[in-house]
Parts: C-alpha cells; sequence; structure tokens
C-alpha cells in the first residue's frame, strides 16, 4: 500500500518507485487529510487521525480557506485580491454550470446504468487530455511562478507512473463499461467543443483570461466531482471503486489555491479584474453547454428527465 499525503509535490531526491514519500509542506502538525492507494493502485480519501474512510464533503467558499487544505493558501496574498478571488469563487459556485439540473438531480438520485454509462463515457472525454490544456498556459507567460503552479496541477494529473486518466479508465471498468465501449465512443458535439474552447483559452493571451478560466475549472470541479461521488453513492458504488472521486474533491481545491496564491499581481487594475472574470465565464458558459448536452442525450436515448 502506498500513502500519499495529500500536500504539495515529491521531493526530487525521492523516486517514482518508492513504497512510500512525504511532502515538502505544510509542516506535519497541519496534515488531516490523506490519500490511500489501496493494492490494487485504488486512491481512497481517510482521515489520518482517525483513519475513517471519508465518503462526502460539501464545498463551499470556506472549504478554500481551510489550514487543512491539500494546498493552502498564502496569507501573504493581500486582502483586496483575497476578497476579489473569494467573490469570484462564490460566482462559480452559484452559476449554473456547477449547480446544473441534471447534476443536481444526480447526486440526489443516481442514474439507471444506460444512462450512468453515458454520463461517465462523456466525462472521460471532457477531462482526459485536461493537463496538456493546461500546459498551453506556459505558451503565454514568461512567469515562473505561473509555470510553477501549472506545473503542480498537471504534474498532480499525471502523477509518477500512473495518470488520473488511467485511474478513470480503471473505474469504468469496474462499473462494468468494457474497454470496447470506452474506446469506440463518440462524444457529443458540445463535450467537444468543451476541449476545444478549454485549449483556446488557456493557449491565447492575455494571461488573466487564461488563469481565470483556470481559476474556474478547478473551483468548479471541486464541487463538481462531489456530486459525481453523491450519485455514484446512491447508484451503490462501494468507497474503493469511488476512490478516484474523493480523491479529487479534496485535489481540486488545492489546485484553485495554487492560482490563487500567484495571481495577485495579475489583478491590480480593473481592466486585469475584468479580463480575469471574462475567463471564468467563458469557462462557465462551455461548461454549462457540456451539462445540457448529456442531458439531452440521455433523454433522448435513455428516457431519462
Amino acid at each position: 500500500m502506498k500513502v500519499l499525503t495529500s500536500f504539495g509535490a515529491l521531493r526530487p531526491e525521492q523516486s517514482p518507485q518508492s513504497k512510500s514519500f512525504t511532502c515538502s509542506r505544510p509542516p506535519p502538525s497541519t496534515i488531516v487529510v490523506s490519500a490511500v492507494l489501496s493494492d490494487d493502485q485504488t486512491p481512497i480519501r481517510v482521515d489520518s487521525k482517525t483513519h475513517q474512510l471519508i465518503e462526502t464533503m460539501t464545498i463551499s467558499t470556506h472549504t478554500f480557506k481551510e489550514k487543512t487544505a491539500y494546498v493552502m493558501r498564502d496569507d501573504a496574498v493581500c486582502v483586496d485580491a483575497q476578497e476579489f478571488m473569494d467573490e469570484q469563487i462564490e460566482l462559480i459556485l452559484c452559476h449554473r454550470a456547477t449547480r446544473h439540473p441534471f447534476l443536481e438531480a444526480y447526486a440526489q438520485s443516481g442514474l439507471p446504468a444506460d444512462a450512468s454509462t453515458i454520463l461517465y463515457l462523456e466525462t472521460l472525454h471532457y477531462f482526459k487530455f485536461l493537463p496538456f490544456y493546461v500546459c498551453g498556459i506556459s505558451t503565454i507567460t514568461r512567469d515562473e511562478s505561473i509555470l510553477r503552479a501549472i506545473a503542480f496541477n498537471a504534474r498532480d494529473e499525471l502523477g509518477q507512473t500512473k495518470s488520473h486518466a488511467d485511474i478513470y479508465r480503471e473505474f469504468l471498468l469496474k462499473k462494468n463499461i468494457s474497454a470496447e465501449e470506452i474506446d469506440q465512443y463518440q462524444c457529443l458535439s458540445s463535450t467537444q467543443a468543451l476541449n476545444d474552447g478549454i485549449r483556446a483559452l488557456y493557449s491565447t493571451p492575455p494571461l488573466q483570461k487564461a488563469i481565470g478560466a483556470l481559476f474556474a475549472d478547478e473551483a468548479m470541479s471541486a464541487s463538481m466531482v462531489s456530486k459525481y461521488n453523491d450519485g455514484l453513492i446512491k447508484e451503490g458504488l462501494s468507497e474503493r471503486d469511488r476512490g478516484f472521486w474523493t480523491l479529487h474533491m479534496e485535489v481540486e481545491v488545492g489546485h484553485s489555491n495554487a492560482i490563487f496564491n500567484v495571481m495577485e499581481k495579475y489583478l491590480h487594475s480593473p481592466t486585469d479584474r475584468q479580463l480575469f472574470k471574462e475567463g471564468i465565464q467563458q469557462y462557465l458558459h462551455l461548461m454549462e453547454m457540456y451539462w445540457d448536452g448529456i442531458a439531452a442525450k440521455i433523454k433522448k436515448e435513455c428516457h431519462h428527465e
């Protein structure tokens, strides 16, 4: 069993083959949550004090401020910038893209098997190339602090030897979705439009707009994955089989905070902040269309509202 403390990256001197490793920050007294890879490499979220599995997590603006977050906020960020970004998180968490009727209904009731298959295959096509798109931001900046933040986020998704996309494929197989179904599935045009839109947002100046989109991506995802997890509980999946989602409930909060910590110098003027908000809004619009597409497909093909 490998134990991955849920803060920061590996120390450089540690090898990928190591059976366990620690993180360089924060100090041990702040570590409350760990991600555990079981013997079959499934991630499980546990409380390191009680050693109990954690099934659900409610995401709010307070979640991002917790001192036990995967990546903690830097207190050196000025109050004005903090308040501005917190306002944007509140907007993101309240937006229809984050609280889409389809997603809310799924969290409450789950889905029949055929509809659930569509949802999770579309989800694969939504996120499997995101680390590559995130790295596109590096082409429009020469700021090492920005590069460090996006590299941290992308590296988390890629892992040491197994990417989150690989772990997600294992999750699909455990859901009795066959390898043939996974490989042959053609995603909706709205899901492809989401991919194309994210790639363009992350690789096109100005930087404030690109980072605004990424900020929305990470904050929205923190809430979204908790709702996926709730729906899977309703569908009867075990804690082990939901490990991908319980892990990401914590990781996405940390990824959002990694961006939060480096944005202050890019949010000085009203123009800077407007560009940041435009990136948020464009990302959320793409997500809203993504959910609309899935809801329509499931209604049409599975006769499920």
